[in-house]
């Protein structure tokens, strides 16, 4: 993901840049991530990871690893469904010593279920924290 902005504020560590929202946008899902924000109209506010010096007005390219964005994808959507059908196959395994297996297969697929959105949690909070999956900036000399 590629995006050109403008940028707002330069921190210590980190630089929020402003960019126009696309046709793309609305497809793309970074939205909902800790790091963006809306802003005015059709303008995002974006936090980045700076690549050497820039200032406040200056035009930059700000870039997400395809990587990053799968590997977020798949912690989203697919693990808490395989924690799902894990707790339901253990707990119809285990509730059919039991006498009951649909209900122990019910009882630990949403227990894995509430177990993988606590993980998801706290995993959102320490990327958040460490900046793992901040867009990186790159000064466009060419657009200033």
């Amino acid at each position: 993901m590629r995006e050109i902005g403008t940028v707002v504020s330069v921190g210590a560590r980190r630089i929020t840049v402003s960019v126009k929202k696309t046709e793309a946008c609305a497809s793309c899902g970074q939205c909902s991530h800790a790091h963006v924000r809306f802003g005015d109209n059709d303008t995002l506010i974006i936090e980045a990871l700076p690549i050497g010096e820039v200032k406040p007005g200056d035009k930059v390219e700000l870039e997400m690893a395809n990587r990053d964005y799968l590997r977020l994808s798949f912690f989203i959507y697919i693990v808490p469904v395989l924690a799902l059908l894990a707790g339901l196959g253990l707990g119809w395994f285990l509730g059919s010593f039991l006498g009951n297996g649909s209900l122990w297969g019910a009882a630990f697929g949403l227990g894995s279920l509430g177990l993988s959105f606590f993980w998801l949690h706290n995993y959102d909070k320490t990327a958040c924290e460490t900046g793992r999956y901040l867009p990186i900036r790159q000064a466009l000399s060419y657009l200033v």
